[in-house]
């Protein structure tokens, strides 16, 4: 029998592939997961193939799955061009924008660009999706998101690139904070550029905690529990004041990411260009 695919079962199908959770895809599409479970279960039965694993509590594809997925992102890129030329035509931005980061960028560094992007353009629906630094990459690279926001400490010359933001790393306190206890993430290159200073200066750390998340350093920082060594960004609103040692300028950079060899879609372009900001607006 000839295969008439359903695009909406598809579009769901591909929502929970994509997120590998169908309860996700269920809020994405504001349905229930029945509606997603069936849509799948009626793909199946269409393809006389099985897409998942059906194991409870587990999302996994089988090979037909991840064959089907890949079709699915030919299938709704076209979609998305036929939309970017037709929104291009009446000059309005609406639809998906979808781009992965890690929770640091997320909870510190979009919202302002977040609320900019709502208040220009309300009918774009962004999509982010979350991981660390690898795993970012590896969804930009398979085309599962438009582009990646990512701290420009390794090789990303296989991707075209825009910086959307620099600062410096400093030193940070609770206003009163006498101790000499230190907060530091885990062993990088900037944390040794500044261990290689104060032991340079003859600075001693009387005592270190180390954490690997920058959200859970600045909070702790704030509740007194040390001298905190953190990127200005994630600082924000929060109670902190700067630690008085002067340390030489550790800066970075992050950039957002994407393949060389497909064009961004247009929310994509317009979102990356309101993304340059200077730290005053992000702290607001």
């Amino acid at each position: 029998m000839k295969f008439m695919p359903n695009i909406t079962f598809l579009r769901y199908f591909f929502s929970a592939a994509q997120a590998k959770s169908i309860s996700k895809a269920a809020k994405e599409n504001f349905v229930s997961q029945s509606a997603i479970s069936q849509a799948i279960s009626k793909l199946e039965v269409s393809l006389g193939k099985q897409l998942i694993t059906h194991e409870k509590n587990r999302f996994q594809l089988t090979a037909d799955g991840m064959l089907l997925l890949e079709k699915c992102k030919l299938i709704f890129s076209v979609f998305a061009e036929i939309e970017d030329d037709f929104n291009e035509v009446t000059g309005v931005f609406k639809g998906k924008l979808s781009f992965a980061c890690t929770h640091s960028f997320a909870l510190s560094l979009l919202p302002p660009y977040l609320r900019k992007l709502s208040e220009l353009w309300e009918e774009v629906e962004p999509v982010l999706r979350f991981g660390h630094t690898g795993t970012i990459v590896e969804m930009v690279k398979k085309g599962d998101v438009d582009f990646g926001i990512v701290l420009d400490n390794e090789d990303f010359s296989s991707f075209d690139s825009k910086e959307i933001y620099k600062g410096q790393y400093r030193l940070y306190k609770q206003k009163g904070y006498s101790g000499n206890k230190w907060i530091l993430s885990e062993e990088r290159k900037e944390v040794g550029l500044l261990k290689k200073y104060l032991q340079k200066k003859k600075i001693k750390i009387e005592s270190q905690m180390e954490i690997s998340s920058w959200e859970v350093i600045a909070s702790l920082t704030e509740q007194g529990l040390g001298i905190g060594f953190l990127p200005d960004y994630i600082v924000g609103k929060r109670a902190l004041v700067h630690h008085k040692c002067s340390i030489p300028p550790i800066s970075y950079r992050i950039l957002a990411i994407f393949p060389k060899n497909k064009p961004l879609s247009r929310n994509a372009k317009m979102f990356i260009s309101l993304m340059p900001l200077d730290q005053q607006e992000i702290c607001r």
